[in-house]
Parts: C-alpha cells; structure tokens; sequence
C-alpha cells in the first residue's frame, strides 16, 4: 500500500479579507416562509430503491454514491462500497479495514473516478486517510495513504472531485498540537505529492465543498482581530489557489456547513448568536458580501445542493425547494413511516440528479430497511 508526503503551494494573494458582515437591517433578511409563496411541489422521485437496514449514501458527483452498509458478517462493524443510482444495485467494495484489526471505517466519499475513505483505531484514536481508483463502481490499482494522524488531530473532513480527495488537516480543539495550523490539501489519481491549497491560523470550520468545480473552504481570517471565519471560494481549474469569492461572518459565528453555488454563497449556523446581527441567526442564508440574503429558518441539518435551478435545504424531516427567480418554495416530504428525521440528503453541489434517503419502519413501528430517492432534473 503506498504513502504519499505533503508539499506547500498555497497562493500569495489570500490576503486582504473582507469586512464583516454584520447585518443590523431587517430589508437585507429575505424570510421565504413569510415572503415567498408556497406551493405544491413538482418534484417526483425517477427512482425509488429498498436498501437494507443500516446503509448510509454519500453523493458527491457522478453516477455512483458511496455507500457505509451494515455488516456482511459479525467480524466487521461496517462494510464500503457504492450504489448505483440508475440502478440502486449495491456493490461491496471494502470488507474489512485495511490497517489492521484495531481500525473501523470512519467515513467514505466516491466521484466516478475516486474513492476515498477513513479508517480510526478506536482503541488509541489513530487514523488514516486513504484514496483509489474507482471506474465504473469497481477499484483498481493500489489504495494510498494519503494523511495520517494521531489522538491530537482530528480525523480529516474531506470531499472528492475529478480524481482528486481534497481534505482538511486540524488539530483537535484541545490536545498537545491544539495551537497548530490547519491545512487544505489536495491530492491527484497518479500523484506522488499531495499538494496544499490553504492554511489556517486556527482550525476551519464546516466541511469542503465542491459544486461545478468550485471549492469552498472556511478559513480562520483576520488573525489580529478576533475570532472570525471567511467562506471562500476557490476556483480548481485555474490552478492558482486564488480565492475567488469571500464571505466573512460576524465575530465569533462559526458556520454548521458552506457551499458555492451558482455564485452564491449559501452557509447555515446551527446555532444563535447574540449582538452580531441577523448573520448570527440559526438557519440557511443564500447571498454575497453585502447582502441581501434569502433565509430558510429553519434549524440546519445537511448541506444545501443546487438541483437545476433551484436551492435544495433539508429540514426537520422534508426538504424545501427553493425558486428566487420566481420567489417560491415547496416541500419535498419524506417517505411513508419514515424515523423523525425523515429524508436526508445525499447528495451535494451542482447536481440533476437529488438523491436523498431514509430508515423507514415495517408494520409493527420497528425499523426495517431504507428507503433511496432519485430526483432527476
């Protein structure tokens, strides 16, 4: 199995962050419950998919999402593979951790071309980064390791694009590295080097995001000045790490989630903060350095995707369908018998393709499988 090193090639220009945007004026707040008109969804699931009880998706991009599913046998507390959403067939990819009997999978994200996953010694806290090829829902090659930490670091939040694992490198909030920098890397199919993108003076927040090529990071920035988080945006196909886009939030308001999309900014905060503004407010917001911003009040509970046209925000148990152009909105609910945080979203970023599932209970009110949705646009 082989291992790659880290190497530095972070821009010059990430300088110059913006003011932040505190937001005192109730006109800049757009609430689409009380101003946009309700209406029935035209949403209907192309494809409807019974998988067996315990089966988590990710979809990040293409015709694959990765899929953490119950265990084939009583050796293994979980399996990875990927399903199929033109067909719902899941395909088993990973039986067992490849470091060691100690280590259980963590987390996994799949593009059409890379699969890419986390392996944790729950005995010691160690953990490992690792990256494949993936073609047509089958690896092939070797698995690299492409990070590796211990108790003090905490296991990387990451996503993939291309044939690329981007992920973040952060000290634990407490522990013997907690005053280290945090680091966004890069890593390429073929590469020898994962290359860096970004460094943080102090741990990010939120997971990174790609939508139509776009990466979107939260940095600490304005070091001298206080606690603050910049959303930014990163354009991948430029090859320079220049942020494109920036958003920097009120003093202390640390974003749940950050994604670009369709030059939008579109962030939520899982939590209220005082004396900072409407920013500071729990819920989704969609909108640029100053505003105006649509909002969803509503407690967040994944990240928001752009499906077609139209801003997708998971609520408590349904979603809502989001129209600026027409100022409307509507409800995708969930599934029949569904648990109480009924639908959740798989998918993320740009997409035509919503995939969404749900534990759904038999007769007798007891979970029995989940329910896979595709929505296709």
């Amino acid at each position: 199995m082989a291992a790659i090193t880290l190497s530095s090639c972070t821009s010059d220009t990430n300088t110059d962050d913006g003011e932040p945007q505190v937001v005192t004026d109730e006109s800049q707040i757009v609430d689409i419950i009380n101003d946009y008109e309700n209406v029935d969804t035209d949403l209907a699931a192309s494809a409807t998919y019974t998988l067996p009880l315990g089966t988590v998706l990710f979809h990040t991009e293409g015709s694959w999402a990765a899929a953490m599913m119950a265990p084939e046998s009583s050796l293994h507390v979980n399996t990875l593979g990927v399903m199929s959403l033109s067909s719902g067939d899941l395909v088993t990819l990973i039986e067992a951790p490849t470091q060691g009997g100690t280590f259980g999978f963590f987390d996994v994200r799949c593009s059409d071309g890379v699969l890419a996953w986390v392996e944790v010694d729950y005995a010691d806290r160690s953990w490992v980064l690792l990256g494949q090829a993936l073609s047509a829902g089958t690896l092939s090659g070797e698995a690299t390791i492409l990070d590796q930490g211990d108790i003090d670091w905490e296991p990387p939040r990451f996503t993939v694009w291309g044939t690329s694992v981007i992920w973040y490198r952060m000290p634990q909030a407490t522990g013997d590295s907690s005053s280290e920098d945090s680091h966004c890397y890069q890593w390429t199919l073929g590469d020898d080097e994962g290359q860096e993108l970004w460094t943080s003076h102090g741990r990010f927040s939120a997971s990174p995001r790609v939508a139509d090529s776009i990466l979107t990071i939260v940095p600490r920035v304005r070091d001298d000045e206080g606690t603050y988080y910049g959303l930014t945006a990163i354009d991948l196909t430029a090859g320079d790490n220049t942020r494109r886009a920036q958003l920097v939030l009120p003093r202390g308001v640390a974003p749940f989630e950050a994604t670009y999309l369709n030059d939008t900014f579109v962030f939520s905060i899982e939590a209220s903060y005082n004396g900072v503004g409407s920013l500071g407010n729990m819920g989704t917001f969609m909108g640029n350095e100053g505003g105006p911003y649509i909002y969803v009040r509503r407690e967040p509970q994944s990240c928001a995707l752009l499906l077609g046209n139209r801003y997708v925000v998971k609520s408590q148990a349904s979603h809502f369908v989001i129209d600026p152009s027409a100022q409307t909105y509507a409800v995708l609910s969930a599934p029949d018998r569904c648990l109480d945080f009924g639908d959740w979203t798989a998918s993320e970023g740009v997409t035509n393709q919503l995939l969404t599932y749900a534990t759904v209970r038999d007769e007798q009110g007891l979970p029995a499988s989940v329910t896979a949705r595709v929505f296709t646009v």
